[in-house]
């Protein structure tokens, strides 16, 4: 799987995470203190967010981010 595969499998999981707390995105951004934009652009799979943006909003949904590297 390439990165842009992980991205999208990432933004698709964070995305039903969130409709399945029923969390708005503006309520998701308010929390999180990140930009509603950045909200919609990693729900869309697309953006650079930083480590730190995603572990936020991960926090939130009580998601877990984890990073495999391969060899």
């Amino acid at each position: 799987m390439d990165m842009e595969e992980s991205l999208q499998q990432m933004a698709a999981l964070i995305l039903q995470r969130r409709k399945e707390l029923k969390i708005k995105q503006e309520d998701l951004a308010e929390v999180t203190k990140v930009a509603l934009r950045t909200i919609r652009d990693i729900e869309k799979g697309v953006g650079n967010p930083s480590v730190q943006t995603l572990q936020k909003i991960m926090d939130i949904l009580g998601m877990e981010l984890v990073f495999r590297l391969k060899k």
